[in-house]
C-alpha cells in the first residue's frame, strides 16, 4: 500500500506506537476519540511483543512519549508504571520533556538503579511533502549539476563498514538492515549519503551524513526526501529522529517536508534489583 497522505501516515504511526508501548490495538485512537490525555501499559517481553515492534535489541525499562496530545508510558515493573503515572497525571503532555518535568521522573528512577538512555523527536511525512513537489525537483536538478546522484547496491555497502564518516546513513544492524541507500558523488568520490533502515514492519528509519565542506549547501534535506519518497513507495513510513536540542538536524527534516510527530524519553536498568526495596541491593548482580 502507497504512503501517500498524512491520515495513512498517522493510521501507521498509531500502530506503530502501540505495538512499541505495549498498548491495546487501536487504544490511541480511542482516546483521541473520547478524550483523555495518558495511555499506560505495563512493558512485555521482547519476544511476547507484537511483530511490528520496533527491532532494539536493548531492552527499555521505561519508555515514555508524547505522541498526538497524548502521553504514552509504560514500564517493566508496575510500582514504577504507576508512581510514574501519578507524576505525570493532570500534567499537559507538551511539556514531558521539560527539564523541570525529567527531573522529577529521574528523582524517583535514580534510587531504584535506573538511568535516562536517551530522548529524541521524531519526525514523519509532512501535508506539504506530499504536496506538489515543485520546489524539491527543482532543488535537486540545481544540485545534479554538481553532484551525481545514484542508488547504491547492496554489495556495495560494506567498504563502508567501518567509515564513521557515514555511521548515521549506514546502521550494519543485522536486525534493521540498510535498504535504501543514496549517495552523492562529485568527481568520482561519494561526498554524501542518506540512508533507511527496516526498523519494523511498518517504519523505515532515515540517516544522514554530509561531509564537512559541504554542508550547508543544502544537499541533506533534498536526499532525506528522496529516499523518503522511496520508502513511501514500499508502503512503509519513513521517520528520522534526532536529538530534542539539534536544531540543525531537525531544520534538515523540517526541509525535506517532514514534521515533529512525537517526543520519546528511554530508561534502562543498571543492574537488576527489587525497585520495591532498592535498599536491598542487588538480586542477580548483573548488567542489564
Amino acid at each position: 500500500m502507497l504512503i501517500s497522505s498524512v491520515a495513512k501516515v498517522r493510521d501507521v504511526l498509531d500502530a506503530q506506537l502501540e505495538v512499541d508501548y505495549c498498548l491495546t490495538p487501536g487504544a490511541i485512537g480511542l482516546m483521541r476519540q473520547f478524550g483523555g490525555n495518558l495511555l499506560t501499559a505495563p512493558r512485555q517481553e521482547l519476544v511476547d511483543m507484537g511483530q511490528a515492534r520496533r527491532r532494539y535489541t536493548d531492552h527499555w525499562e521505561l519508555r515514555l512519549a508524547h505522541y498526538s496530545g497524548i502521553t504514552l508510558l509504560s514500564a517493566k515493573h508496575q510500582k514504577v508504571l504507576e508512581s510514574i503515572a501519578d507524576l505525570l497525571n493532570g500534567d499537559n503532555g507538551s511539556w514531558i520533556g521539560d527539564y523541570s518535568k525529567l527531573q522529577r521522573v529521574n528523582d524517583y528512577l535514580t534510587p531504584a538503579a535506573l538511568q535516562n538512555t536517551g530522548t529524541a523527536l521524531f519526525f514523519v511525512p509532512s501535508a506539504t511533502f506530499f504536496a506538489s513537489s515543485e520546489m524539491h525537483v527543482r532543488a535537486r536538478e540545481q544540485l545534479s549539476q554538481s553532484f551525481n546522484f545514484r542508488w547504491l547496491e547492496p554489495h556495495e555497502f560494506e567498504q563502508f563498514r567501518d567509515d564513521r564518516r557515514f555511521s548515521n546513513a549506514l546502521g550494519f544492524s543485522a536486525l534493521r538492515p540498510d535498504i535504501h541507500v543514496l549517495a552523492a558523488e562529485k568527481d568520482g568520490e561519494i561526498q554524501a549519503m542518506a540512508g533507511a533502515s527496516d526498523d519494523s514492519e511498518l517504519m523505515c528509519q532515515i540517516g544522514i551524513d554530509v561531509l564537512e565542506p559541504l554542508r550547508g549547501h543544502g544537499l541533506a534535506p533534498v536526499m532525506v526526501r528522496e529516499v523518503a519518497q522511496r520508502v513511501c513507495e514500499t508502503g512503509k513510513v519513513p521517520f528520522y529522529g534526532t536529538s530534542p536540542s539539534h536544531i540543525v538536524s531537525q531544520k534538515v527534516a523540517i526541509n525535506a517536508g517532514m514534521e515533529p510527530a512525537w517526543y520519546e524519553f528511554a530508561s534502562t536498568s543498571l543492574l537488576d534489583i527489587d525497585v520495591d526495596t532498592p535498599e536491598q541491593g542487588l538480586i542477580e548482580g548483573r548488567p542489564e
